[in-house]
């Protein structure tokens, strides 16, 4: 996406969710895929930028009655240690979810720790009837922290994280509230330990729009040949799947073994990645899948690693003693 101005005054909301889920063998009386996980917790912490600090603005913090997954999931209720009491004296989704957009606002950007909850929280949204549309950007704080922490291309916790900065834990984890609370304490942390234009270029380059489809998918045909199985990803992969628009090359399209790597720039819509495997079936056929997506931090790291072993090393890429020492997150 396009990189989301971030100036004093701006604000964000760092937020979290609980879900329960299907019980295991029982009947619904709807489709079970159409609502894999039914929220029961919101929490929430409002920040707003100031010349190079975040100040704590508010705080959220609900409980949501359940109305088609009403008792708890065993996993669920070990991990949230919540009960099928506490979930009755939650308040009814569409109330919480009003109060919620009240305490965002319309112009925050909402930050969480990974992708999941702006997801789950339109799939509740669409299966309860509501708009689902949220009309703001989304900050997946996860890379970010693993950019800053000297750690990228690694997939860290909140806990870990909250460790690595010495935070406090007064808090059990796995509650919404409690979860928020330190989501947001680690960004603060993230901008007290790092220079504040390189934080906000980070932020800005990695800003989504989770009302939009982030990720597409082809599969080509089967090919007799590696190139010929390339070729037929060629024409997806040059054009902006939003748009239609010809997407320029940040970095060229290369391959190391079985894996071809690039970054696109689309004047609409900003950066993509593209990631492109072959691969070979039973009868010796080969074809190849490529997947195009807005870039964030993780794909700006993967497409630079992969670019620098490429230099190093050509296509064949680094000998395995070498990449298990350099490159121990591999992606080919």
């Amino acid at each position: 996406m396009l990189s989301r101005k971030i100036t004093d005054g701006t604000e964000f909301v760092v937020f979290d969710m609980e879900w329960n889920q299907a019980l295991p063998g029982k009947e619904y009386e709807f489709e079970v895929s159409d609502l894999t996980g039914e929220i029961i917790e919101v929490g929430a912490v409002k920040y707003v930028y100031d010349n190079g600090h975040l100040l704590r603005k508010a705080t959220f913090s609900e409980d949501i009655k359940p109305v088609m997954y009403r008792k708890l999931h065993y996993h669920v209720k070990k991990v949230t240690h919540k009960t099928n009491k506490d979930l009755a004296k939650g308040r009814p989704f569409a109330d919480v979810y009003k109060e919620f957009r009240k305490f965002t606002g319309e112009d925050a950007i909402l930050v969480g720790w990974g992708n999941s909850d702006p997801a789950m929280l339109k799939m509740n949204l669409r299966f309860f009837g509501l708009d689902p549309v949220l009309g703001l950007d989304f900050l997946d704080l996860q890379p970010i922290f693993s950019l800053f922490s000297g750690q990228s291309g690694k997939q860290k916790s909140v806990e870990s994280a909250v460790d690595f900065y010495n935070i406090p834990k007064n808090d059990i984890f796995h509650s919404a509230t409690a979860d928020a609370h330190y989501t947001g304490v680690i960004f603060e942390e993230i901008f007290s330990h790092n220079k504040p234009s390189e934080v906000i270029s980070a932020i800005s380059s990695s800003s989504v729009n989770p009302d939009i489809k982030s990720e597409f998918g082809f599969v080509g045909r089967d090919c007799d040949d590696a190139q010929t199985a390339l070729a037929e990803t060629e024409s997806f992969v040059s054009k902006c799947p939003v748009c239609g628009r010809s997407l320029d090359e940040r970095i060229a399209p290369f391959r190391i073994r079985k894996s071809r790597y690039a970054l696109y720039f689309c004047e609409e819509h900003g950066e993509m990645f593209s990631r492109t495997r072959l691969k070979k079936r039973k009868d010796n056929k080969i074809y190849a899948t490529s997947v195009l997506r807005f870039a964030t931090q993780n794909d700006y790291y993967l497409v630079a690693s992969k670019k620098e072993e490429y230099d190093k090393f050509g296509e064949k890429g680094a000998p395995q003693e070498v990449k298990e020492t350099e490159d121990p997150q591999n992606d080919s």
